[in-house]
């Protein structure tokens, strides 16, 4: 199944699940600022907005709701479900809040305001935060214990990283430098590519690495481009594709397809991947506007 959310919208609102082709939808919720959200087998874990406050919510798959927190902050940017937690970080409010699956409020990371906590990445000791407004990933414990800090160019603005399983490679998009940065686990910046094509403006969106950690895809919004880098011995670019619609921000591998996702069009779209993992051709399209997650 595929499952997609974003904004409101006059034409949906709220997170649907589609089948692969996309001929079948339900709706799970109709409530607003579902513009990230994390699925498991059981439940669905979103972020929202209600009676004008931010919150967060749980759903099971036939939208019934099992649980839910409304606070005095704008809504999140990021929320994810690893092991027994829940993790929720708060763009406009410079922290990020943990809680447990019963969304019992454990802990809060409290930063200076226009940090911009945009993302949340997981290893096996520790967990990162992705500080968009201060150039800075902040690494930390299960107890949260503060370890250590990555920092990033000046006015660069990291917005979102994977790393690979043996946790010894990570990879950074930046949001405002249009980059992608290539790390080693200390931290040290190995190599660098550009993920926009001129110097029209544009913004950094999204980053997926294949299963086979063999190749690495980035969004870009404005020029509305998806690049896919291949490794074989080192990272280098292998495509450069100009999308369809407008503002793509993210979008999701499956085995032989991509799901994207755009914030500008009413478009849902269906990329075939080939036998290479290489971008195709669209093979699918649905009318669903301002869609920002999916997964």
């Amino acid at each position: 199944m595929i499952y997609i959310g974003g904004y409101a919208a006059q034409k949906n609102c709220g997170i649907y699940q589609l089948n692969d082709d996309m001929t079948f939808h339900h709706q799970i919720c109709d409530d607003e600022g579902t513009s990230y959200f994390d699925v498991d087998e059981q439940y669905i874990y979103t972020i929202l907005k209600r009676d004008d406050k931010g919150g967060i919510a749980v759903f099971d798959h036939d939208g019934n709701e099992k649980a839910s927190l409304l606070f005095d902050k704008k809504p999140g940017c990021f929320i994810q479900k690893y092991k027994n937690r829940i993790y929720c970080a708060y763009y406009h409010d410079a922290c990020v809040q943990i809680f447990d699956e019963h969304l019992i409020f454990l802990h809060e990371l409290n930063y200076p305001q226009g940090s911009k906590c945009h993302y949340v990445d997981f290893f096996k000791e520790k967990f990162a935060v992705v500080c968009l407004g201060l150039d800075l990933i902040c690494f930390y414990d299960y107890d949260f214990h503060f370890l250590y800090a990555i920092e990033f160019p000046k006015g660069s603005g990291p917005r979102h990283m994977v790393h690979t399983k043996d946790e010894k490679t990570l990879m950074v998009l930046s949001e405002l430098s249009n980059e992608l940065f290539i790390m080693n686990d200390q931290g040290k910046i190995e190599k660098t590519f550009s993920i926009k094509e001129n110097e029209m403006a544009t913004t950094g969106a999204a980053i997926r690495l294949s299963a086979d950690e063999k190749h690495l895809y980035t969004s870009t919004r404005g020029q509305d481009l998806l690049k896919h880098f291949v490794y074989e011995k080192e990272w280098k670019e292998a495509q450069c594709i100009h999308l369809n619609g407008s503002q793509p921000r993210d979008f999701q591998l499956f085995d032989n397809f991509l799901i994207i996702g755009y914030q500008g069009s009413c478009l849902v779209e269906k990329l075939q991947l080939d036998q290479r993992q290489y971008i195709g051709e669209v093979i699918q399209s649905v009318a669903y506007d301002k869609i920002v997650c999916i997964k």
